[in-house]
């Protein structure tokens, strides 16, 4: 294939605002397509327009920005295709230097209702219909893919009747579901990358949660890369974007406070832990927290890591009137949150000291409409019943009466990484990581070890991020906070 250097590009595009990638990019010289993609679809009119109006958006890990159309990809020597309105022939990408692509609407059949939702031990979620499980495998029938078989190891939960799940909202998936604080300048406060939230300045990031419910099961996760934590998140509060009415969980080096907030009465201190070891110098760069709250006793329960560390009752009338929740770094650019999981609360308090984590749970669970939970093994999902076997007896359970089902972790595996994975987000909700073989024809192609081959509608998607691994060198690197 013969390429013109990134100059080209520039005098074609007439943007000149790609830099670091320029290595990477190059425009066809050629009269016709090269030979991959094989078959390269048009966009329907000149301008490089999706088929329903609007552009997608191309976004360089250097963070510049190209408006146009995908055309396609192919892994590998060929790269990612892309018509901008501004050049008459196609401009060719190396993948090295694409973080993702934005999605515009196109035409395809619309999503159906799915009842069930699917999440996998790698992180991924698979909404649709579920049909069965047996000891290997569990099938979903889903709008966008058909029938898909899910290796069962790699179930981490379910919920199959997505209408009468506890979870209110779980995320983040995008930042434009949240509200950022209004600083009248042109910095960008917060960034979303891979799934979390990222700070850039002190600034607060909040959204409504639609639902909240008063007995709540709040969580997230924290990470910073500071010597230790500083910062704070309000809950139930009616401002968004600064203090309201509502609670603050202040977190401050080893200190952790709960304030309450009020308009009428202005803030007040109801308690805290002065010394909590594991966040003294560096010990710690990262937590898991977790909010118990019962609003009609006014109690909060407050748990780290599954560490229970404080419980907090306030005496005067609850101080939430709203159903906000809001995040603010103390220290400038170093705070980043994920898995945020907001659900109904059981009531039901763990043992001080005792740990909530599931790790290496050698059993099944399974948690009831009314919120009753039973413990034991899952053998099987057939005919809209499930089959149960508890150390005192074996059930049979009606599908519809089953909230979440919690797999046992003990022998569960993970799908491997691939240096050609795609992460992609539907444009409804889920997401599915997939070993890219090529996108064309608004159809994308490739498969998992979750679940074999796997064709997708381009159309059914708002989200592809590429090179999810590159700035990553393991799980628990500090190198998982870059921007």
């Amino acid at each position: 294939m013969r390429h013109m250097k990134w100059i080209a590009v520039a005098g074609i595009v007439g943007l000149g605002i790609l830099s670091q990638a320029a290595a990477e990019i190059a425009v066809t010289g050629q009269d016709t397509p090269p030979a991959k993609p094989s078959t390269v679809p048009k966009p329907t009119d000149d301008k490089g327009v999706s088929a329903t109006g609007g552009e997608d958006v191309l976004e360089f890990l250097n963070k510049d920005k190209l408006h146009g159309y995908l055309m396609a990809v192919v892994p590998g020597e060929y790269g990612l295709r892309w018509k901008h309105s501004s050049s008459d022939k196609p401009i060719d990408f190396g993948m090295g230097s694409v973080a993702s692509a934005t999605l515009a609407r196109r035409k395809t059949a619309q999503a159906a209702p799915s009842t069930a939702a699917i999440y996998l031990t790698n992180g991924d979620m698979l909404p649709g219909n579920l049909v069965s499980l047996d000891g290997e495998k569990l099938v979903l029938d889903t709008w966008y893919a058909g029938k898909i078989n899910v290796n069962r190891l790699m179930v981490k939960a379910m919920n199959p009747n997505s209408g009468v799940s506890s979870v209110i909202y779980e995320g983040p998936t995008d930042l434009t579901e949240w509200t950022m604080y209004r600083h009248g300048g042109n910095q960008v406060l917060w960034k979303f990358k891979n799934g979390a939230l990222y700070a850039l300045q002190s600034y607060p990031i909040g959204r409504e949660i639609e639902g909240m419910p008063d007995m709540a099961d709040i969580q997230f996760e924290a990470a910073w890369r500071s010597g230790y934590p500083s910062f704070s998140f309000m809950f139930y509060t009616d401002n968004i974007q600064d203090n309201g009415n509502g609670y603050m969980l202040q977190i401050s080096g080893s200190s952790i406070y709960l304030q309450r907030y009020s308009r009428d009465s202005g803030s007040r201190n109801i308690g805290g832990n002065d010394n909590y070891e594991a966040f003294n110098n560096r010990k710690s760069m990262k937590a898991k927290i977790n909010l118990l709250v019962d609003k009609s006793k006014k109690a909060v329960t407050l748990l780290i890591d599954g560490n229970m560390v404080k419980q907090w009752t306030d005496t005067a009338n609850f101080a939430g009137k709203g159903n906000g929740i809001m995040f603010r770094p103390n220290n400038q650019g170093d705070l980043k949150i994920s898995n945020i999981k907001i659900a109904q609360w059981d009531g039901k308090l763990p043992e001080v000291g005792g740990v909530s984590s599931d790790k290496g749970a050698k059993e099944d669970l399974v948690r009831f409409v009314n919120n009753d939970k039973v413990s034991g093994q899952l053998k099987a999902i057939a005919a809209g019943n499930v089959k149960f076997e508890t150390s005192y007896a074996t059930l049979d359970i009606p599908l519809a009466r089953v909230a979440e089902i919690v797999m046992a972790s003990e022998k569960s595996e993970r799908a491997r990484r691939n240096k050609d994975d795609v992460r992609a987000y539907f444009a409804d909700r889920g997401l599915v990581t997939i070993q890219l073989a090529r996108i064309e024809k608004d159809e994308v192609k490739g498969k998992s070890e979750n679940f074999g081959d796997i064709s997708l509608p381009l159309g059914s998607l708002r989200l592809l991020e590429f090179s999810i691994y590159q700035e990553r060198k393991d799980d628990d690197s500090e190198d998982d906070f870059a921007f």
